[in-house]
């Protein structure tokens, strides 16, 4: 593309520099970004482009570009800012936005507030007149008034599950939740109606079966109850007695601790509705699927929130999450490590679902710290600490800060800091938004917020499907409903702080830690991906060869996605080394033997 310029020439760092056709390209791209996913994918090819031309180092970058570019980057950013308040900083829009259901938001006195389309013709109803109650059905009239006085501080019933009916034919159209909504600026409470959309997928089995630990008969008891709401109807269709089943529930009821079936039913609706505002990437609260999470305040103020996985009273090992990867492993990974006795502690790395980030801090060091003062908080000294992808960065900065932290490190998947040489092979946008994490943060800051935009609209598959494009059996594991739930839990919890925190992980991939490496004094295994484009077994074997310490164990079939490809054998693999004394040859030797296995 030529490079002619199309703009009068601006003066910046004392020179004058003119605004290159390529910049305007990127310019433009930007803005129809706001609004055509097409652009997006335009928008990083220029930048790759534009970055291939010039000298990238970091102190440098804004040399190349006029005063009139960084203007028009700031304009964007700020008509970003205009289109997010708009959508998202009412709350009261930002409820009925969440879902793509019927939803409505009416004052203690029946007022429509505000309403989407679908509620209007569901309800009847228009922003600024009253809502009917003939729209819902007679049984769901004592729980939704409940809530209504509630809502004038006359009860404590703060929500409800609800039938409407279909204004044409009153018969039952679809569930709704109602529940209260305080506004920070208003005396009182909203009171919102929406509907579920309840769809039992296999994501919302595999959740409550990680969660409660229910069998799949137990889950297809809940099911069935959950769509008919009638024990007898549960028991034809199963072909078993109205006494089987009803045992069935009570066990069902005892582990998940409700207290009732309308409790029970409440809480399945919930499940769903949850599941389905994170498939379209639009929680704006992280709630542990595991229903476990807790959370420690260290001494400095920094809330980390933490969860676990494996035997409640196992022996103890540290667990970080990557950016691709999540902390919630399929069900097999939790029934080996409940066999074997281990538990794994696993706390939100800074911005992550509902734990802080000290944005003072380098990435680096906010993760490191984070680390360190959970460990002290939880006691534990000498454990063996796993990262997938970049989780393992601050293990291998706390370990070289105090060779004491640990015992040994696993690291699960590809990371540039064990292998520099990979990042000329990444795809171009992975590169692209790397070069920019490593130049220019802020612009790659208004590139995660124009795609952070599009999975607000198009779901977060939209991202998925751009993640891993160049990676088959990645894409493979986002379309399989038994693993798409796992991807898209680690994506909303990356971004339900907002973009902030990707940006930081992707500057922390060039994070200085070779030095650790090679300082390292304990064992550290590294399996990797053979099928992720990026695997030389000779680049590892460098690796190998820098520190003995250091062994490389290639798992076949598998990319990016590793864990959820090869779970039983990268578990296990963590079973041995957690199971391992503490004596380096012996973990190491352990580190052989899973190799040679493979190989």
């Amino acid at each position: 593309m030529s490079d002619e310029t199309r703009s009068k020439p601006d003066v910046s760092f004392g020179d004058t520099l003119q605004t290159t056709e390529l910049d305007l390209d990127i310019i433009s791209d930007t803005f129809r970004a706001f609004v055509d996913q097409a652009a997006v994918d335009s928008l990083i090819e220029r930048w790759n482009q534009k970055l291939n031309a010039l000298d990238t180092d970091a102190n440098q970058f804004e040399r190349h570009f006029s005063d009139g570019f960084f203007r028009q980057m700031d304009l964007a950013a700020d008509t970003l800012d205009r289109l997010e308040t708009q959508v998202f900083e009412d709350p009261i829009e930002r409820v009925v936005a969440e879902v793509a259901g019927p939803a409505v938001v009416i004052n203690p006195d029946l007022r429509v507030a505000s309403v989407n389309a679908k509620g209007e013709w569901s309800f009847g109803s228009s922003p600024g007149t009253f809502l009917s109650l003939d729209c819902f059905s007679p049984e769901s009239r004592a729980d939704l008034d409940a809530v209504l006085r509630s809502a004038k501080k006359s009860g404590n019933f703060g929500q409800a599950i609800v039938q409407v009916l279909d204004r044409a034919t009153g018969e039952p159209a679809f569930r709704a939740e109602v529940f209260l909504l305080k506004v920070s600026n208003k005396d009182g409470f909203y009171i919102v109606i929406r509907s579920l959309e309840l769809s039992w997928s296999p994501e919302v089995s595999a959740t409550l079966s990680q969660a409660f630990d229910l069998t799949e008969a137990e889950i297809e008891v809940a099911r069935q109850f959950f769509e008919y709401c009638d024990i007898a109807e549960v028991a034809a269709r199963r072909g078993v007695s109205v006494h089987t089943v009803r045992t069935q529930m009570k066990t069902i009821l005892s582990k998940t601790g409700a207290t009732s079936q309308a409790e029970l039913v409440r809480l399945f609706s919930m499940v769903t509705s949850r599941q389905m505002l994170r498939n379209r990437g639009l929680i704006s609260k992280w709630q542990d699927p595991l229903g476990r999470e807790k959370i420690l305040l260290s001494d400095t103020g920094r809330a980390i929130a933490w969860t676990w996985m494996g035997a409640r009273d196992g022996t103890p090992a540290v667990f970080l999450r990557g950016m691709a990867m999540g902390y919630l492993l399929p069900e097999s990974a939790e029934k080996m490590l409940k066999q074997a006795g281990i538990k794994l502690l696993i706390p939100s790395r800074p911005g992550y679902g509902n734990s802080s980030l000290h944005p003072d801090l380098p990435v680096l060091e906010d993760n490191r710290l984070m680390l360190r003062e959970f460990l002290d908080g939880m006691g534990v000294k000498g454990c063996v600490g796993i990262g997938l992808s970049d989780g393992i960065i601050p293990l291998l900065a706390q370990q070289d800060k105090d060779p004491t932290t640990f015992r040994a490190l696993i690291s699960v998947g590809f990371n540039g800091c064990l292998n520099r040489a990979a990042f000329r092979k990444l795809p171009v946008p992975q590169a692209t938004l790397l070069r920019l994490a490593r130049t220019a943060p802020r612009l790659l800051e208004l590139i995660a917020r124009i795609g952070q935009r599009m999975v607000t609209r198009y779901g977060v598959d939209w991202y998925l499907d751009r993640a891993h494009a160049s990676t088959p059996l990645d894409l493979k594991i986002c379309r399989n409903p038994t693993t798409a739930t796992l991807v898209r839990d680690a994506c909303s919890h990356m971004i339900v702080q907002g973009t902030r925190t990707f940006v930081r992980d992707m500057q922390m991939f060039h994070a200085p830690v070779d030095g650790a490496i090679d300082r390292l004094t304990i064992p550290m295994l590294s399996m990797v991906p053979t099928e992720d484009g990026l695997f030389d077994l000779e680049e590892y074997q460098q690796l190998e060869r820098r520190n003995s310490r250091v062994t490389v164990l290639p798992v076949p079939e598998t990319a990016d996605l590793l864990i959820y490809q090869k779970t039983e054998f990268i578990i296990g693999r963590i079973i041995e080394i957690i199971g391992s004394e503490a004596n380096t040859s012996i973990l190491s030797q352990s580190f052989t033997v899973a190799r040679e296995r493979l190989v």
